[in-house]
């Protein structure tokens, strides 16, 4: 069956953030947005916005493209991958069981519901009841397994996983896990506190460089995990809709985790390559789109990410003649509220890995 644009959407993971936002509260474009959920506008879009845009894209067949490849930008959900990696290989050594069952309760400690109904919708697939609010486990005593809690990061970016994760293997598990795979020094923090830090009183000092943000973010995830009556005033506000406006919000996106294209690219490769302890990881990527691939692939590997003015996404694609392709997109600047809910950055990503015409295009489009 060959892939549709909502197949290819839904399986990048990119969970659209921050849905408390009313739609009346951001200032609306003076001109209609390219339509970023097409080939088309993509291309609009990175026409007018290069300086926005870091591209690699291999085609495992000798031909790359490459844009801003070793420009740092956010990175949104796309992060996880080396969460991923760093699980993958942990299991690889013997070090986790993947059927050891995990409290509810436990995970759900870092949960932030910022997440666009991630967490809540990785309750529904599961089959597990929930509170009044929809947002959380109503019996924190479930138990489900380490393994459902990573396929529930990458297939429907739920954002406590990676703390979790994060957490039980330690920073220096996931920095060795990443640099196996090409990428040196990866931007780990905590995301529960990122999303913690759009509310006022827990903001960090505005100029804090990233090393120390990432210090005051442990001791805030800590606090929060450790505190439900804290977990519970957080969510009472955030379901009062408290969070700020969308241009404050971008501002906020600006300094989340980031990295470069080629540095996400690489560990992608590796992945689907073998360069990495990479059977569990190379499983979770590949499962969403494994039903539906074009005849003469094995195996497209994705995960994607989205914040306020963010989109992003880290592909292979594993070939049957033994081929494989490779690449990463992050934009970011000039992306309305709309284009960040619908838009989807594996898209042109895919594109430019599978078909020479349209990467040609491409190439125009960043050569102006």
């Amino acid at each position: 069956m060959p892939l549709s644009r909502r197949r290819l959407l839904a399986a990048t993971g990119a969970a659209v953030p921050l849905l408390l936002v009313a739609p009346s509260a951001v200032a609306q474009p003076a001109t209609t947005p390219p339509d970023l959920a097409t080939p088309e506008g993509w291309l609009t879009w990175i026409s007018a916005n290069r300086d926005g845009l870091g591209l690699v894209v291999d085609d495992g067949r000798g031909s790359q493209l490459l844009h801003r490849a070793d420009a740092a930008q956010p990175l949104a959900s796309a992060v996880k991958v080396v969460h991923l990696a760093a699980y993958s290989a942990a299991v690889a050594e013997g070090e986790l069981d993947p059927k050891e069952q995990i409290r509810l309760g436990d995970w759900e400690r870092f949960y932030v519901p910022t997440d666009g109904y991630a967490h809540a919708t990785t309750l529904k697939y599961l089959g597990i009841p929930t509170d009044p609010t929809g947002l959380y486990a109503a019996d924190p005593d479930h138990r489900v397994t380490l393994d459902d809690m990573a396929s529930a990061m990458i297939m429907f970016s739920d954002s406590a996983v990676p703390d979790f994760l994060r957490n039980r293997l330690g920073d220096a598990a996931l920095r060795k896990a990443a640099t196996a795979g090409g990428w040196a020094r990866p931007d780990i923090r905590s995301m529960c506190a990122e999303y913690l830090f759009l509310l006022p009183e827990f903001a960090p000092p505005a100029q804090l460089p990233t090393p120390a943000r990432r210090i005051f973010g442990y001791a805030l995830e800590q606090r929060y995990g450790n505190d439900a009556d804290l977990r519970k005033r957080v969510l009472d506000r955030l379901m009062s809709n408290v969070l700020p406006p969308y241009e404050q919000q971008l501002r906020w996106g600006s300094k989340t985790m980031s990295s470069t294209a080629r540095q996400l690219a690489s560990l992608h490769r590796a992945i689907a390559t073998g360069g990495v302890p990479a059977d569990a990881a190379r499983t979770h990527l590949e499962r969403p789109l494994g039903g539906h691939l074009p005849p003469d692939v094995l195996g497209i590997g994705m995960k994607g990410g989205s914040l306020p003015g963010v989109l992003t996404c880290g592909m292979s694609v594993r070939r049957q003649d033994g081929t494989v392709a490779w690449g990463a997109l992050l934009a970011h600047g000039d992306i309305a509220l709309e284009q960040v809910g619908t838009g989807d950055p594996g898209l042109p990503l895919l594109l430019a890995m599978q078909q020479p015409e349209w990467r040609d295009r491409l190439a125009r489009a960043l050569a102006g």
